[in-house]
């Protein structure tokens, strides 16, 4: 790797050199065997002689042309890598330009200035698990390229469509969108339109006052203990297992 390759890499750390070439970087085989399994384009494949000796029957490295494979050493690798303990292999990942919206998707999940990468990730790792594709993000979200996003994502981010720098009105003309309050309707005996936006928002502030108009119908989560509200990421993932409940139950 010359100089100029890995000082391009190490940009890859922040967002506008990120955006500014449209790439990003993915670490461990999980991260590129889910890239792949969802055909998410790869532009290139970085690991280490000790990572091929221990993975000799991983038989993803088949499926890259030999020319977007590069063999690096432990220390160079460290200096594109984002963890302390680099896993051996790396990839260079396209960013998708932003698709148009296409509201005849029924199901959505709008993220509303979710700031803690973990949270994020979490968010839509669940979505990905619940069969929530579609997600729209707010621009003032934390970056969904953000290293400890992709990696607390566990490449659930790959198995969806995500649209960033959304506004929640888009959706106001076409589907109901439902936030979480604590005067809300009660989880339990809510019943979901056809159409949906859930919407999860702020860890500390909650849902924009901007936004807020945009809501036509508030749940709750009820609470059974004590506490004064839920981390974001388990809050959606609680609402979204309810929704796939009554989607389940509804159809049968």
């Amino acid at each position: 790797m010359n100089k100029k390759t890995l000082k391009s890499l190490q940009a890859l750390k922040l967002k506008k050199y990120r955006y500014d070439h449209k790439k990003f970087l993915i670490e461990g085989k999980r991260l590129v065997e889910a890239a792949l399994e969802h055909d998410y384009p790869i532009k290139e494949i970085y690991c280490t002689k000790a990572f091929l000796v221990k993975n000799k029957e991983w038989t993803v490295l088949d499926t890259i042309p030999i020319e977007n494979i590069s063999i690096v050493p432990e220390t160079e690798l460290k200096k594109i890598s984002n963890t302390v303990s680099p896993s051996g292999v790396g990839a260079v990942c396209k960013i998708k330009p932003n698709e148009l919206i296409n509201f005849n998707k029924a199901k959505w999940i709008y993220l509303d200035k979710i700031k803690d990468p973990g949270n994020l990730g979490a968010i839509l790792r669940s979505a990905a698990w619940f069969n929530l594709g579609n997600i729209a993000i707010s621009p003032e979200c934390v970056d969904l390229y953000n290293p400890k996003v992709i990696r607390s994502a566990m490449g659930s981010q790959f198995a969806l469509t995500i649209h960033r720098d959304v506004e929640l009105d888009t959706f106001k003309e076409t589907h109901t969108i439902i936030a979480s309050s604590l005067e809300g309707e009660k989880l339990e005996g809510f019943k979901f339109p056809d159409r949906f936006v859930l919407v999860f928002s702020n860890e500390a502030h909650g849902l924009s006052q901007s936004r807020k108009s945009s809501v036509n119908t508030f749940v709750n989560i009820t609470r059974l203990g004590s506490g004064e509200s839920l981390n974001v990421s388990n809050a959606a993932s609680i609402i979204m297992y309810f929704t796939s409940q009554f989607f389940t139950t509804s159809t049968t």
